[in-house]
């Protein structure tokens, strides 16, 4: 695809287009989502993560490889992060330390959709990309990080589960 293909051609909905690029990353980030929910919620690697993060010693004691999990963790965490920054940084120029405040607005989208739920992360994600864009476009650039981190004081205070995060009752 040489001449910008992926950059010039896309769809237009009225004054609105979407470049080609645009919809590539959005579908690639929503196909690594739905692998990474299969992977956690249907197969006994994901069931012994879960195992694991809710108990290491009840685990470890049902014959599950605690070490072996974790690392697979971290490398299956590795891997996500290694695809999400090429993901990115097909659209945005990079420099050394991008990763910094890309990482702070993945966690709070992670906050935002509710901690442990990757639908929820994903929902959160959409929310301050759209919230990210309209501060952009409708009031300044200046202050799109701001809007990010008032969402994030908004949900904290009024539902500090996330969206699709439940309450966590400890009775005493």
């Amino acid at each position: 695809m040489g001449e910008g293909v992926l950059y010039f051609e896309g769809f237009n909905i009225g004054n609105v287009s979407v470049p080609l690029l645009r919809i590539v990353i959005i579908v690639s980030a929503f196909a690594l989502m739905v692998v990474l929910w299969l992977l956690v919620n249907r197969t006994r690697t994901g069931k012994a993560m879960k195992a694991t993060s809710y108990d290491r010693e009840a685990a470890a004691m049902m014959g599950i490889d605690v070490d072996r999990v974790i690392v697979f963790a971290f490398v299956l965490g590795s891997a996500l992060a290694g695809a999400a920054g090429v993901l990115f940084a097909l659209r945005v120029p990079t420099f050394a330390s991008i990763g910094f405040i890309t990482g702070l607005k993945g966690f709070t989208a992670a906050v935002i959709g509710g901690i442990g739920s990757i639908p929820g992360a994903m929902a959160g994600g959409l929310i301050l990309g759209f919230a990210e864009a309209y501060t952009q476009g409708y009031v300044s650039t200046k202050w799109s990080d701001l809007a990010v981190f008032v969402i994030l004081i908004a949900f904290m205070l009024f539902r500090p589960q996330g969206l699709f995060g439940r309450p966590d009752i400890k009775k005493v």
